[in-house]
């Protein structure tokens, strides 16, 4: 008994959800049973009949049903585009039911292009110059993009003599002697700035996706500048592809509402709770969805796309490492991860129960000397066959969906 429990558990080693204590209890309970009713009818009976019991009945893969689901589907999810995936992956992933999308992992890129520059007493060129040379010594894609406009427009940015960001929310900055506000609506009323001038105009630019930012000069808005990035062309098609897997798909983004609601529309997620200044995706997730939400994001390094617990906070392992990583142009990993998590589980759940009914009934035939101990690695063969004809089954099932 132990040697083939020993042989099960090197071939596929325990991951401690499911450790089959309690199986293991009935069987001990149905040898202790049988060697009883042995002892009454034929003492020297007792010691075969309980040792069969106890092998045939034993759940030598209870604990392996899992890894061994998971070795099967990785394969799985490394064709459909994913890689990386941590322990309990698929679990993780089978038991979500939000996810939330932030704004970096549905744009195409990093950068943002400027599309308006909206001066109300100035030349655009004047206001351009203003705002690049307040952000001149940030690295946020903002700033990147005006330093990248007012170079094409050949206009001179000079270095601030005081740069304070609000993440967020905007910059102050002290140029020329007056204090300089770029950022939203947020921030200009935390710093009592009345931006009714500008609202006008930002609302028409909000209400086509735009982030919009209003500058002010002196505790004056002065202007506007309308930015906006290049959304993936798969995005919208990943954002169906979570919603017909179960997910409800959320975008989060530090955009105002209309610009926040007018990207949910073209992508057909829905919006998240309005976030915090600076809040990241993870942090909003766990402060407005149930325990369990997920969160796609970009990497720090702006290299992939990762997927994580937005609950990681409890765990610095689960905050470290992501549940599962994919390439930045391949987004559609994520709705095939979720169809190979869900049919994971659920080949999990029916090998556990038919593996525990022929444990069952080899245990009864052993009680009743019906068969031999040595049938005990038959068995034990049965059940392996019975595990790898279920993955490749649900396998090729699920990898022939996805291609449909």
């Amino acid at each position: 008994m132990m040697a083939l429990r020993a042989l099960g558990v090197a071939i596929l080693p325990p991951r401690g959800d499911r450790p089959g204590v309690h199986e293991a209890l009935w069987s001990l309970a149905l040898a202790a049973a049988s060697g009883g009713v042995w002892w009454m009818l034929d003492p020297s009976v007792v010691p075969a009949a309980a040792a069969a019991t106890l092998l045939l009945s034993w759940p030598q893969l209870i604990d392996g049903i899992n890894a061994f689901a998971d070795k099967v589907f990785h394969d799985a999810a490394l064709a459909a585009g994913a890689r990386d995936l941590a322990p309990g992956a698929f679990t993780r992933i089978a038991r979500a039911r939000d996810i939330v999308l932030d704004k970096t992992a549905v744009m195409s890129g990093p950068d943002l292009m400027v599309t308006n520059v909206m001066a109300f007493n100035n030349e655009p060129k004047t206001l351009l110059a203003v705002a690049a040379s307040a952000e001149a010594q940030s690295s946020h894609p903002v700033a990147l993009a005006l330093r990248q406009l007012a170079s094409q427009w050949h206009v001179a940015v000079k270095a601030p003599d005081r740069f304070e960001p609000a993440p967020g929310l905007g910059v102050v900055a002290l140029l020329g002697g007056q204090t300089v506000v770029i950022g939203t609506t947020d921030l200009l009323s935390r710093l009592k700035i009345d931006s009714f001038t500008a609202d006008a105009i930002a609302r028409s630019l909000e209400a086509d996706g735009k982030t919009v930012l209003r500058v002010a000069v002196g505790g004056r808005v002065v202007g506007v500048l309308g930015l906006e990035g290049t959304l993936r062309q798969d995005a919208g098609v990943a954002g169906r592809a979570l919603r017909a897997e179960g997910l409800v798909p959320r975008l989060h983004s530090g955009d105002s509402l209309k610009t926040r609601a007018a990207l949910a529309d073209m992508l057909g997620l829905e919006i998240l709770d309005d976030p915090r200044p600076g809040e990241t995706a993870r942090d909003a997730a766990a402060r407005s969805l149930p325990r369990g939400a997920l969160v796609l994001t970009l990497s720090q390094d702006r290299s992939s796309l990762e997927l994580r617990p937005c609950d990681a906070g409890e765990d610095e392992t689960a905050e470290q490492v992501p549940i599962a990583v994919s390439n930045t142009d391949d987004i559609g990993a994520f709705p095939a991860l979720k169809a190979l998590a869900t049919r994971r589980n659920l080949l999990a759940l029916h090998a556990r129960r038919l593996l525990i009914v022929l444990w069952a009934l080899g245990g009864l035939c052993g009680a009743c000397a019906l068969v031999p101990v040595s049938v005990a690695p038959m068995l034990f063969a049965i059940c392996l066959a019975i595990l790898w004809a279920f993955a490749r089954f649900s396998v090729a099932d699920t990898l022939r969906r996805s291609s449909a």
